[in-house]
Formats: C-alpha cells, sequence, structure tokens
C-alpha cells in the first residue's frame, strides 16, 4: 500500500478550488491516457497521492462522479465503434473490447485505491452497497455498450447454439465460453439471464418441441428414445463447455419437459414398437432405454409401470387358467415360476440402477411385477395345492425327483412364487400331507433335501410356520428307537396262552414263550399335533393277525408312556406283500388299505366282491375305497393290462365306481418287474376331497382367529372394535387373509364363551 508522506499532508492544508480541480484534471488525464493507451508523466504514485488530496479535502463524492462521466465517455466511443462492426466479426470484437475495458478499468482501480478505501467503503450500508470504481465501470459498460448492442449480441450468439445443435462447424468452439464468461462476470442476472440465457431457454423450448414432434411421428419408440438421449447428451456437454454452470439443469429440464415428459405416455402405446411390443417380443436391451431415458423425469415412468403390470398380469392369467394345465397341475405351477423368474431378471436387467458397483432393482417396478403376481397366482384357488404337489414329485424317489445340486435353486424359486401365496396355511396343509406319505411310505428321495426346503421356509416365514412340519421328522427319529425296542419287546419272555395285551410284567412270572408274528411289524407313532391326522373309523383286517399285533403293540406303548393312547391312522400305513400265488413271486409295496383289500382276495380261486361287499367288509371310508381300488385296477407297469393285481367289471357303461361293481383277483398277473410299487398316486383333489379339505381348513382358521384375539385382548385388555379387527389382520396376513366378518364372528363367540366381554357399542374387555 502506498503511504503518504508528511511533506504533502503540510502541503495540502489549505487547498483552494483551483488547486482542486487542478488535481481533478490531472487524474481525468491519466484515465484518458490509459484508455487511449497513451504514456503519461505521471506515476502511479503520484496519481495516488492526488486522489488522496481531494478524499482529504472532501472532493471525494465529486471525484467519483468526475471519474465515472471520464468512463461514460469513452464507453460511448467504445460502443460507436463496436456497433460498426460486420456479424462476422462483432462477437470477437465485443469480447477484444470487453478485455481492453476491463484491463483499463483494473488500472484505474490501482490510482483510485484510496478513494474505495475510503469514500466508497465509508459509504456503503447493508442494505445498500456503494459500488467500487471498478464496479461503477463495468456497471457503465454493461449500460452504454452491452445493453446498445444487446438484440445482436442475443441472436449471434443463439445463431452458434442453432448451428451446433444442426451439426454445422463451429470456427471456435470456445467463442461461446468467453462470451457467456463476460457475461456472468459483468453481470449474471440483467446480462447473462436477461440477454442470454432467458431467450436460450425460450428457443430451446420451441426447438426441441417440434424436432420432437417431428422426429416421433417418423420413427420406432427405439429410435426416438435414442435421439433423445444422444440430445440430452449434446446438451449436457455444450452447457458445460459453454455455458454457465447455473444453465446445466434448466437446458437438462427443457429437454425432458419437451422430449421425455410429453411423449411418455405416447412411447409406451406407440403402436408397432412401443413398450407393450417390447414386452411382447422381449426386447430387454430395449426396455433398458426406456427405463434411463423416460427415469430421468419424475413420474414419466408411471406408464410403463402400469403396462408392465398389465401385461405380467395378462400373461399370468392366461397360464393359470389354461384348461388344459388345470389337468397338469404340475406344469401349471413350473409355468408360473419360470414366468416369475423371467420377471426377476427381466428386473434386473431392465429396471435396475447401480450402487456401489451393484444393481439394485428399481422398487416401482419391483412393487409392480409383485402385486401382478399377487394377483394372479391366488386367482387360481387350487395354487398351494398344485404347488406342493409339484414339490412332492421333485422330493419323492422316482425319475423326476430333483438331484441334490440343483435343490438348492429349485428351492429358491419356489420360496419366490410362493411368497405370492395370500393363503399360506393351504399351502402347509397340502405340504404337511405330501410330506407325511414321503416319510411314512419311505418315499422320500433325500432328508437333506427335504430339511433344506424346510431352512428356506424357516428363513423366509418364520419358525412358526415350520415348528410342525420339523417336528414330523422329529417323530421319525423317535420311532425308529421306539421300533428297536419293540422288536426287543417281541422276544421277551410272555405267558403262554394268556390273551394278547396283557402288561409285560404280569406275562414275565409264567412259562416262557416268544411273542411270533408270521411278519414283519414297524409302527410310526406320531405326535398328533404335527401330522395331518384325521378321525379314522377302526377297519376290520381279514387277517386275524394283523388286529392281534396291532393289539400287543398297544400294550406295549401304553406300558412305556402311562396315560398316554393310540388311535391307528390306516389311511397312512403300508405293506410290503408276497405274492406266492403266480408264476413268478412278486413282492408288492401298497398301502394298508390296499393290503387289507387284496387280503379279502387271498382265500377261494375266483372270488368275486361287489364295491358294497368290500365296504361293508372292511369299513374303510368310500373316498380313500374308491381309491385304493382304482389303482389296484390300474397296470401296475405303464401299458401292460397283464400287470393289473385287480379286475373291474361294470354292471353298466358307466365308468365310475358304484356299489354294484364287481372286483376279482387277476391270476394271470405277469410283469416283468419282481418289486412293484401300487400306492395310490398323489394327485390334486377331486371336488369332494376339495370340499373336506377346505372344512378342515376353515375350522382350524377359527381356532387360530380365537387364540390371536384373547392373545392380543389378554396383552391390551381393552380395545376398540376397529383397532382389534386390524390387529387381528396385522397377525395373521402371513398365514391368511381373514375378511372382518369372519373376525367379527370370532368375537363374537368368544364373548359368548365369557373370555371378552362388550363395553358400550364399539369397545371390548378382556375376562380375566
Amino acid at each position: 500500500m502506498l503511504r503518504i508522506p508528511d511533506s504533502v499532508k503540510q502541503q495540502i492544508r489549505g487547498m483552494t478550488s483551483d488547486e482542486a480541480n487542478q488535481e481533478m484534471q490531472t487524474i481525468t488525464a491519466a484515465i484518458d491516457d490509459i484508455f487511449l493507451k497513451r504514456k503519461t508523466s505521471l506515476n502511479q504514485r503520484g496519481l495516488y497521492q492526488n486522489t488522496w488530496k481531494l478524499v482529504t479535502q472532501r472532493k471525494a463524492q465529486e471525484l467519483y462522479d468526475t471519474v465515472a462521466a471520464t468512463i461514460r465517455k469513452h464507453t460511448t466511443r467504445i460502443c460507436k465503434g463496436v456497433s460498426q462492426q460486420t456479424d462476422e466479426t462483432f462477437l470477437k470484437g465485443l469480447l477484444h473490447v470487453w478485455d481492453d475495458f476491463s484491463r483499463c478499468l483494473r488500472k484505474i482501480k490501482d490510482i483510485l485505491l484510496y478513494l474505495d478505501e475510503s469514500f466508497v467503503e465509508r459509504n456503503s450500508t447493508h442494505e445498500e452497497k456503494k459500488k467500487s470504481v471498478y464496479e461503477n465501470g463495468v456497471c457503465i459498460f454493461k449500460e452504454e455498450v452491452l445493453f446498445a448492442v444487446k438484440s445482436r449480441l442475443q441472436r449471434l450468439t443463439l445463431e452458434i447454439i442453432l448451428k451446433e445443435r444442426e451439426n454445422e462447424i463451429i470456427a471456435d468452439k470456445f467463442l461461446m465460453k468467453d462470451l457467456t464468461s463476460m457475461m456472468t462476470e459483468i453481470d449474471g442476472d440483467l446480462v447473462y439471464k436477461n440477454i442470454f440465457e432467458n431467450e436460450f431457454l425460450r428457443q430451446s423450448h420451441i426447438y426441441y418441441q417440434r424436432e420432437s414432434q417431428k422426429y416421433f411421428e417418423a420413427s420406432t419408440a427405439v429410435n426416438y428414445l435414442t435421439k433423445v438421449k444422444i440430445r440430452l447428451e449434446e446438451e449436457q456437454e455444450r452447457a458445460r463447455r459453454c455455458l454457465d454452470k447455473t444453465t446445466l439443469p434448466k437446458i437438462e429440464k427443457v429437454v425432458h419437459e419437451e422430449m421425455i415428459d410429453r411423449y411418455k405416455e405416447l412411447v409406451v402405446k406407440k403402436e408397432g414398437s412401443g413398450v407393450l411390443v417390447m414386452l411382447q417380443n422381449q426386447k430387454e436391451d430395449e426396455l433398458r432405454l426406456v427405463y434411463e431415458v423416460l427415469g430421468l423425469v419424475e413420474g414419466a415412468l408411471d406408464p410403463t409401470i402400469q403396462m408392465l403390470k398389465e401385461y405380467c398380469i395378462n400373461e399370468g392369467m392366461a397360464t393359470v387358467n389354461d384348461p388344459k394345465k388345470d389337468n397338469n397341475p404340475e406344469e401349471l405351477i413350473t409355468d408360473m415360476i419360470t414366468l416369475r423368474q423371467y420377471y426377476e431378471d427381466l428386473l434386473l436387467h431392465s429396471f435396475s440402477y447401480s450402487n456401489k458397483g451393484h444393481r439394485i432393482r428399481d422398487k416401482n417396478f419391483s412393487k409392480a411385477v409383485r402385486e401382478a403376481f399377487d394377483t394372479t397366482v391366488n386367482k387360481n384357488n387350487r395354487f398351494s395345492e398344485y404347488l406342493s404337489l409339484l414339490l412332492d414329485k421333485k422330493l419323492k424317489k422316482g425319475k423326476n425327483q430333483i438331484e441334490d445340486e440343483q435343490s438348492d435353486e429349485f428351492f429358491d424359486k419356489v420360496i419366490m412364487i410362493f411368497r405370492h401365496v395370500q393363503d399360506k396355511d393351504v399351502f402347509e396343509r397340502y405340504y404337511k400331507t405330501h410330506l407325511a406319505k414321503r416319510l411314512l411310505s419311505g418315499r422320500s428321495a433325500s432328508d437333506d433335501s427335504e430339511k433344506s426346503f424346510l431352512s428356506k421356509l424357516k428363513t423366509s416365514f418364520g419358525y412358526q410356520y415350520t415348528s410342525k412340519l420339523e417336528g414330523m421328522f422329529k417323530d421319525m427319529k423317535v420311532s425308529e428307537d421306539l421300533n428297536s425296542e419293540w422288536n426287543d419287546y417281541q422276544k421277551k419272555i410272555v405267558g403262554g396262552g394268556t390273551a394278547m395285551g396283557q402288561t409285560s410284567t404280569t406275562t414275565q412270572t409264567t412259562t416262557q414263550s416268544t411273542v411270533q408274528f408270521d411278519f414283519d411289524m414297524s409302527v410310526q407313532v406320531l405326535t398328533r399335533v404335527y401330522w395331518p391326522v384325521s378321525k379314522v373309523g377302526t377297519i376290520d383286517m381279514p387277517e386275524r393277525q394283523i388286529n392281534d399285533a396291532m393289539h400287543v403293540f398297544e400294550q406295549f406303548y401304553v406300558d412305556k408312556h402311562q396315560g398316554r393312547t393310540i388311535t391307528w391312522q390306516y389311511n397312512m400305513g403300508t405293506a410290503d406283500i408276497r405274492a406266492n400265488g403266480f408264476s413268478k413271486q412278486y413282492e408288492f409295496n401298497v398301502s394298508t388299505y390296499q393290503m387289507a383289500i387284496l387280503l379279502l382276495f387271498n382265500g377261494e380261486d375266483n372270488t368275486t366282491l361287489t364295491f358294497q361287499q368290500i365296504a361293508e367288509q372292511l369299513k374303510i371310508p368310500p373316498v380313500d375305497l374308491k381309491r385304493n381300488l382304482f389303482t389296484l385296477c390300474m397296470p401296475a407297469e405303464k401299458g401292460k393290462s397283464a400287470s393289473k393285481l385287480l379286475l373291474k367289471k361294470f354292471d353298466s357303461d358307466e365308468k365310475k365306481f358304484n356299489k354294484n361293481t364287481m372286483f376279482r383277483a387277476n391270476d394271470k398277473f405277469k410283469s416283468q418287474k419282481i418289486k412293484l410299487k401300487i400306492l395310490p398316486v398323489v394327485k390334486k383333489e377331486d371336488d369332494d376331497e376339495q370340499k373336506q379339505t377346505k372344512s378342515k381348513i376353515d375350522e382350524e382358521r377359527k381356532w387360530v382367529m380365537d387364540a390371536v384375539i384373547v392373545r392380543i385382548m389378554k396383552m391390551r385388555r381393552k380395545m376398540h372394535h376397529r383397532s382389534l379387527i386390524l390387529e387381528v389382520t396385522e397377525q395373521l396376513q402371513n398365514r391368511f387373509m381373514p375378511p372382518p366378518d369372519s373376525v367379527k364372528k370370532r368375537i363374537e363367540s368368544l364373548i359368548e364363551r365369557e373370555y371378552i366381554q362388550r363395553e358400550g357399542r364399539s369397545t371390548y374387555l378382556y375376562r380375566a
């Protein structure tokens, strides 16, 4: 900073008006020399001292105004010279003038530094800041030069933009950047925005509105979106290279509005190439383009999301409503799993974004697919049954069983489709039934696979969902140990001639003999709450020894577990029968019911019995009797009628069993195999069986709803009707969706049974 010598300070005391004017003229002459690039005899130190003299003599305002007038005089001259430029040289000439003018201003600022520091700063307030010498000079240039040529400046700069958009070669690509930098430096609002940016954005709207309309009509949806992507990238590159950084989001918005938002629905519905066609032809890359381009505008993807959902529903409904697949339920489920996996892959490939190197599926598209499958899966009220049938086919021994290395992937797909099943308790019912048959008949292909699937169910839906299924495996392990003890028990000494059923303690005190049967019997003892047991009446076995062996086992078990009772589940057992009456000795693996039926024909040759006679003698429930007789009358080897164990004869042309249908043993039975499985085929239920299952499920749901209501009320003590309904629904929705009317009926039932009581019209109290 320059210092004023004391001798100078003494000299200016008592400066006259003429002396002040002379100092003023010296400074203005120096300013003229600066603008006109003339050499001056005065140095910066001398001019600084002159400024100091004038300011200290209270001539600051006069000096400030004189300097402004001098600058304005030169801007008038500058403006006249710029205006005479041709269009080809105008912009570069203006830039040259501004560069020269700004350099002159910086020199002037240096010699008038004391004026800025003393006068300008002292006369500035928070409300109004007085311009410095440099700032005032820039403002004068803006008013005297730029405002005078603003129309021409605006027109020529926008012409450069237009040429770039039309792919014309621009001689100086950095000219626009220099021009916008000049305008921003002079005044971002009054110059850059008012002269350039506002008109630039207005004309951009018009340009892209016309171009998008023209191009959309003449191109496919894919080509149009590609064009939009290219245009957007061009505008972004141009804005970063040429314009102020605040303009980038604004020009992006213009392109978004004119080329994307206006066409978000038209792109989806464009005939022959829209989103619907892309979905139909599985154009995953094109759908990716739709997601990337339309996703730039908030809400622009909504029509695409809705289209995806509707198309997904249509595809799903075509599968679940296909009458051909109703006769092949495993195919229906397989097709639905395949379809669900396709959409899962589609979401990852076409409708996803990157996050830390990982692809994340878009939540809105994922929701649309999820809701679509929620709708289609639950439109088929037998979906849970069919899903369990497919699992049964894959998990039991046979040609369709799944290999261990494929099981994990298969189970993941099953869980994926199972998430859409609303009534998960229905699936649990069927799966428990099918699992029981696999375990009890020894037809499960792999315990590891069975437990692996249960583990995935447990992980996805919680311990409570799989606790009973896991209990079935525990029972099988306990039964292994129990059968070992049962075999030892048969070898123990019992009283000779005593009736079957005496306790082992009593029989050990009498004569020695052993309990011996002409067959081996193993028993699985099942915990009632785990297994799908049902009320089964006692059937009359044709062989007395079988009944005797059952009584002995009951006594053995009751002695071992005091207070327990045994209920025989004939519908869940199996038997291996050796047949000696044919040309070869065969071994048949049959159900307990089938064993009882075959024993009826174990006596005289050519025994013929009607359906009614078999039912009366054995007392097997009609539904089970029909199923088991049907299997016995089917060829044990596919396509070979000689391999039927029983032959049937109808009194009429009916193809279904009736009470007069007659059966006899096939004494000419022949098969290439020695060991044959003739167990009833696990297939979908008929209408009567389905009604029975639904009735059982409805009954179980009543108990579950009662338990949940009581548990909630015990915890809350007092609840409003609506709040109770909502909480019950929330707790049960992972198993099934309880209708509000059903919940209301269970509340009424609990009130009648005095578990809860009503207070007022819509409030309930828990009764301890």
